[in-house]
Formats: structure tokens, sequence, C-alpha cells
């Protein structure tokens, strides 16, 4: 094909039909600006029941932060330690000084909320009756923003998380409106194949128009960089970058997003089929944020109310019994710690099968902030001190692979925090008496 120079007008109006802005460059003039080359960002909440065994918990210090040693529970992540951050000297304040509810109330309806509890006939274990928070919680509030580039605004996803009850939600979209998460992995996948964009054949005209107006874009960036200067020529290799993305997700969009086959209809409440249910939600979770059919989630494994059992891991005892053992209880201590090494197991599930999705330079795991705590610290004290936060991924604005001990800070700046790396430009989340920004270190 023989080339040809280019006017900035036809170059516009060239990039203008694949609906992609230019960078600004100077050598053509003024008038033109590019969106973002970055890789789209994504969330991820997760919640696990009853505190954690802390001796199993945090890591062994070293000589610096980015010097530790993982501790039991982590053992699954050992592979992913240079992407993660665990926080120590965190506390949920809207737990600590809430008026309204029991401690593992308080504690998971303030968790991702930053926010009190409304009144309400909801029993705590002790007695004490609250109703559902009084906010939105972080993934909604990401969501708000981005869910409207993707199919799906967000996906919730619980693993026998089956009480409507405010010790059984995580996820609101607003003060006193939560949002139910689905515990049958085939509801989730029924889902994710009536999203559009799902099984798009090869022969859609729009899929078709689109990658055309991409390859005669590409075609035209050699001839278009010998009339730049140096400074633009870069801009516009990060714009062919953006471009290169886009026509991934077009190819992964013409290839139907393919997904495994339908998963069997299951139990949500049984034992025996739990580990089966979180395996295959997580597994469609990684496959919705690789095929960009989401890009905000959150996973819940069990609720506050926790009076269940691991028989898979030969953990039999009941998990909100277990919590309140003392420190002396081995056999207590033994049973919760293996139940924590399989959370971190389902994080590290989804950490392998995103970091095997290539994505511009790198791959999907490297474009993902997940966060995992409790709604509790330790179980035998309900404190909300000290919160089990772990933090993975997010490299893009937090300095990973450390372990930070602080000194009572607000679990409300961390929230902050986390909506500032997913580009939200927060500086107070829930209730503001107990915010004061983001929180100091982690970038």
């Amino acid at each position: 094909m023989s080339r040809r120079r280019l006017g900035r007008r036809q170059l516009l109006q060239m990039l203008g039909g694949a609906g992609i802005g230019l960078p600004l460059l100077s050598s053509l003039g003024s008038g033109a600006r590019a969106q973002s080359s970055s890789a789209p960002k994504r969330l991820v909440l997760m919640y696990t029941p009853n505190g954690v065994i802390h001796e199993a918990w945090w890591p062994t210090p070293g000589a610096s932060e980015s010097e530790f040693t993982l501790n039991a529970i982590h053992q699954p992540l050992a592979a992913y330690q240079d992407r993660l951050m665990l926080l120590k000297g965190v506390s949920n304040n809207v737990a600590l000084t809430g008026a309204t509810g029991g401690p593992h109330q308080r504690g998971i309806g303030g968790l991702y909320t930053a926010q009190t509890l409304g009144q309400g006939d909801f029993v705590d274990g002790c007695g004490k009756k609250a109703g559902w928070a009084n906010g939105i919680s972080i993934d909604q509030e990401v969501a708000a923003v981005i869910g409207q580039d993707t199919a799906l605004k967000s996906l919730e996803l619980g693993v026998r998380a089956l009480e409507n009850d405010v010790q059984g939600r995580i996820s609101y979209s607003g003060a006193g409106q939560p949002l139910p998460p689905m515990n049958q992995p085939l509801d989730v996948y029924n889902r994710l194949i009536a999203a559009p964009g799902v099984n798009v054949p090869l022969t859609d005209p729009l899929l078709a128009q689109r990658k055309s107006v991409l390859d005669a874009v590409g075609e035209q960036f050699g001839a278009i960089s010998q009339q730049i200067s140096a400074e633009d020529r870069e801009k516009l290799e990060a714009h062919h970058e953006l471009l290169r993305d886009i026509e991934r997700r077009m190819n992964i969009a013409a290839n139907g997003c393919a997904l495994d086959d339908a998963p069997p209809m299951l139990d949500p409440a049984s034992e025996t089929d739990m580990p089966t249910i979180a395996e295959l939600e997580i597994d469609l979770l990684a496959a919705a944020l690789s095929c960009d059919l989401t890009r905000v989630a959150s996973l819940q494994v069990c609720t506050a109310l926790n009076r269940i059992r691991y028989p898979w891991l030969n953990s039999l005892g009941e998990g909100h019994s277990l919590s309140h053992a003392t420190g002396g209880d081995m056999d207590a201590v033994a049973q919760l710690t293996e139940r924590g090494k399989w959370h971190a197991g389902l994080i590290a599930r989804l950490c392998d099968r995103l970091a095997a999705t290539p994505e511009g330079d790198g791959t999907v795991l490297d474009n993902t902030l997940i966060v995992w705590c409790s709604e509790i610290s330790l179980g035998n004290s309900h404190s909300h001190t000290d919160m089990p936060f772990l933090v993975l991924g997010g490299g893009w604005h937090f300095r990973t692979g450390r372990y930070l001990q602080l000194a009572g800070e607000s679990h409300s700046n961390l929230l902050v925090s986390l909506l500032n790396a997913m580009g939200l430009p927060h500086t107070s989340f829930g209730v503001p008496e107990q915010c004061t920004g983001p929180l100091t270190g982690m970038v």
C-alpha cells in the first residue's frame, strides 16, 4: 500500500472513527487529546468471618518493611509476596464508636462502608439489635464511576453467604441498600452468558468495522511518525499501545469471550459442596474480569453468623465457637489456621488465573487490586483494632511487597487510599469524623 502525508484533520477523522482520541501532538498543532493509555483497573473485595489467628496471620518482620516472612495462613500466596501489603495497626473506628448493634454487626456493616448502622431488628449474638449500614461500600462507589464501561456494573458473589441479615452483607449501593451475593455458580454463569458482548459471532458487522478502522490507523503510524517530533513520537507510541489493547479486547469479544461449560446445580447451603462452589465462583470471576465483562466484584465467604464446618479440611468445629476459643486451645487454633490457609488459597487461585491472561505489556493481574479482611480482628475478644487487612496488587498506585506496622490508623483512611488507587479523587469516605484522608505510607 502506498503511503501519503496525512493532514491533521484527516488524521483526526480516521482515529475518530474508532472512537479513540489522539494524543496532544504539538507537531501537528493543538486540538486533540487522547484517552488514558493505561489498561483498565479492577477491584475485588473479599470477606471471611470471625477474625483471624494473629500468630498465624501477621508476618515475621525483617530489617525493613519489604523484608518479611509470611506466616502460615499466607503460605498459598508466597508466589505473590512482592505484590502484597499486610497492614498491622489499622482500626475499624466506626465499629468501635458505633452505638447501634453488636460487634459482629458493626464490624461487617462498616467494613467496606466506613459507616455506622441504622436501627433495625437484626439480632447480634450478644442480643443487640441493628439495621443495615448507613452508606455505600467502596466497591459500589467505584462501580458508579467505571461500571458503565462494562456489560456488568459489578458482581457480588457468595459462598454459603445465605442469611438476609446485616451480618450477611458486605456490599451496599447506598444507605440501607445491601446487595445480596449470588451463592449458586450456575446463577453466576447464567448472568455472565446473558451479558452483552458474550458469544459475539466473528461476523458481527460492528466488530468488523471497528477492526477495519484499527487496522487502517495502525498502518498509518509509520508514516505519521516521520512527520512529528521525538516527544510526539513517544506519545504516539503510547497511544499505539492503547490501540493494541483495544484490539485484544475486540478479539476476545469476537471469539465469544468463551466460558467453560455450565456448572452443575449445587446446594449453596451444603458443607460438602462448599469447596466446589468456591472454586467455580473464583474461576467464573476470573473469566468475567479477563473478558472485561466487569471490573468490580466482591466475594463473601460465609457470614459473621458462621456456624459452619469445613469437613474437606477435617475441620469439624462450628466456626463461631472455634473463634471464641482462647489461644491455649491448640485444636481450635489449628482448625482456624487451616481455614485461613484455604481462604488465602482462593485468592491464589484467582491470581493464578488472572496472571495467565495477557494484557498490554503484562497480565490482567497487573491491573487488579484485591482486598481481604474480616469483620473483627480476634474472635474471642471481638476486637476492632489491628484489623487483618491484606492488599494484593494495585502496583500502579501502591508500593507493594511490604509489611506496614502502623499506629492505630483509621480504616476509613485505608478505604480512601483504595478509592484513590482506582482513580477516584476522594479525600474522605464514610463517617467524616473518622477519616482524615488517605492512609499514610501506602504510596
